[in-house]
């Protein structure tokens, strides 16, 4: 299972964006291919947030075109909502230990607990992924890129 993170998803649907071409060929990568994708609740919010923003977008989308744009990538059978699951709270206070009380990265340890649960692989072009000890990340904009 894949585990995309906001920045990649508005890489793909912002064409001003330097890393548009090669998040917007990742994303189709992903939705043509057969790896499942697990889409967190929180992921969601954060790309409607941002998308709807002309501070954060050049062209943002309204509102309505955000959820409606959400709702198209769950449309594919295999790609999914992401919810916690039992042991989420084990991983979710393991990835706060390690990332450093006080750090504004809870929304980064909860997808690290999502995928950590699922042993899903999260792609993203943050590299505070890489402070959660056995988590498996990966940044496609450099794989792309070299």
């Amino acid at each position: 299972m894949i585990v995309p993170d906001i920045n990649l998803r508005l890489y793909a649907y912002n064409d001003g964006s330097p890393f548009y071409s090669v998040a917007r060929s990742w994303w189709e990568d992903l939705v043509n291919g057969p790896e499942r994708i697990g889409v967190p609740w929180v992921v969601v919010v954060g790309f409607v947030r941002l998308i709807i923003n002309p501070s954060a977008i050049e062209f943002p989308m309204s509102p309505l075109e955000a959820v409606d744009n959400v709702r198209s990538w769950f449309e594919y059978p295999h790609i999914v909502p992401l919810n916690p699951g039992p042991d989420h709270l084990i991983y979710f206070q393991r990835n706060m230990e390690v990332s450093g009380i006080g750090r504004n990265l809870a929304p980064d340890a909860h997808i690290a607990a999502l995928a950590m649960e699922r042993g899903a692989e999260i792609h993203s072009n943050d590299s505070d992924f890489g402070r959660f000890p056995g988590l498996r990340w990966r940044n496609p904009l450099e794989s792309e890129n070299g």
